[in-house]
């Protein structure tokens, strides 16, 4: 039984990566959240994170009432320049950051971020401080699980984003650990469609009514698969005329030769009704726009931008990645293809066109399914839960 919780659990949440994206939104959720909870004088959370990069995460931080430290943090690439550096500098950064964790005495280190994101776990291990490795992937290259399999023999426990990202990593990490599992946060009254947006400029400006309006929220990487979206825009783009395709996020430098790809990607295809709207503060007008949202990422673990349309009432459709086969029922509350079904995708997203009735009752059940597993609540409720049994296991 876990007992003495009169003392206030003081959280370092770490991490490399100081852009913006899933990651640092889910912790500024949970974050927020927490500041709200009933045990809110009782979890004290605090941010570390790079300050190259982060000025949006800044921001968010700040807009919420978020503590956070900036470190210099190298980021490694596949630059050999890059790569030196990062190895010459890790042992530096690494003994900076055990020296601050032990001079601010945290009980707990969170490392946010995934599988390669280690010199937290090196420097709460020196300053013995407990600690767990939030893990929210379900792909890393060779050489990257094979030091993870190492590295997580020190970690005191674990937390996975989605089940798929349990079954990825258990071969790798140690049975002995505990672990838990927390989903991606929504929150829920935030991504409301009944609440009063202000219009899409783009859209309003440059897309004329009664078009069929296709989008998905993510910044441009690889990952997301882009290449795929395109090949599917080409298709349907012959099949209707009344379609019309947006993506929402940012292109961060490492990512513009593979955004300018893209776009030629596109020209050559001949399609005339692909957009790249760029980055978003409030990305919830965008969402209200959309008529069908589509995700066609290769390996992802808790689609948030996803899980937050539904929770818009979006009609979606999806690859199969994470566990978004676990939540979604096709036909009931969205559609999921396996394998990267170009074919298969087209014909749902074509259903959905056609059918107005049947976008309108899937994006209300996808609302339903999201406030019953993933809201915000739940998640901070979970996280809760997780601090407090951490810390009581060294009291």
């Amino acid at each position: 039984m876990i007992k003495n919780f009169e003392h206030t659990i003081r959280v370092a949440n770490i991490i490399e990566e100081g852009r913006l994206g899933g990651p640092q939104m889910r912790m500024a959720l949970v974050a927020s959240a927490l500041g709200e909870h009933k045990f809110n004088n009782k979890i004290d959370i605090t941010f570390i994170f790079p300050k190259k990069d982060s000025k949006e995460f800044r921001e968010r931080c700040e807009k919420i009432g978020v503590k956070y430290f900036l470190f210099s943090f190298t980021r490694i690439s596949r630059n050999w320049i890059n790569i030196l550096k990062y190895l010459i500098l890790f042992p530096f950064e690494v003994l900076m950051l055990s020296n601050f964790l032990k001079k601010h005495s945290f009980d707990i280190v969170h490392i946010s971020g995934g599988s390669r994101q280690i010199k937290g776990i090196i420097a709460a291990k020196l300053a013995k401080i407990k600690f767990i490795w939030e893990l929210n992937d379900t792909y890393a290259p060779f050489f990257v699980r094979v030091i993870f399999f190492f590295i997580s023999q020190l970690t005191d426990s674990f937390v996975f984003a989605s089940e798929r990202t349990k079954e990825y990593y258990e071969k790798l990490t140690p049975k002995n650990k505990k672990s838990f599992l927390i989903q991606s946060p929504v929150n829920t009254n935030f991504y409301d469609p009944s609440n009063e947006f202000t219009h899409e400029e783009f859209i309003k400006r440059n897309i004329e009514k009664k078009k069929i309006i296709i989008g998905t929220v993510a910044n441009v990487s690889p990952v997301k698969d882009f290449k795929f979206f395109i090949k599917i825009a080409q298709k349907l783009s012959q099949l209707s005329s009344k379609v019309i395709f947006i993506v929402v996020g940012s292109v961060h430098n490492s990512q513009k030769n593979y955004y300018e790809d893209l776009l030629e990607k596109i020209n050559s295809s001949g399609i005339k009704n692909f957009f790249f709207l760029g980055t978003r503060t409030d990305v919830r007008p965008s969402l209200k726009a959309m008529d069908i949202y589509i995700c066609s990422s290769k390996n992802e673990s808790s689609p948030l931008a996803l899980l937050e349309a539904m929770s818009m009432e979006k009609a979606i459709v999806s690859t199969d990645v994470g566990d978004v086969s676990k939540f979604i029922t096709n036909g009931d509350n969205g559609f999921f293809v396996k394998n990267s079904d170009d074919k298969v995708f087209v014909n749902y997203i074509k259903k959905l066109i056609d059918n107005k009735i049947l976008r309108y009752n899937v994006g209300k059940s996808a609302r339903q399914i999201v406030k019953q597993k993933f809201d915000l609540k739940i998640c901070s409720d979970n996280h809760v839960d997780m601090y407090r049994n951490i810390f009581g296991q060294h009291k």
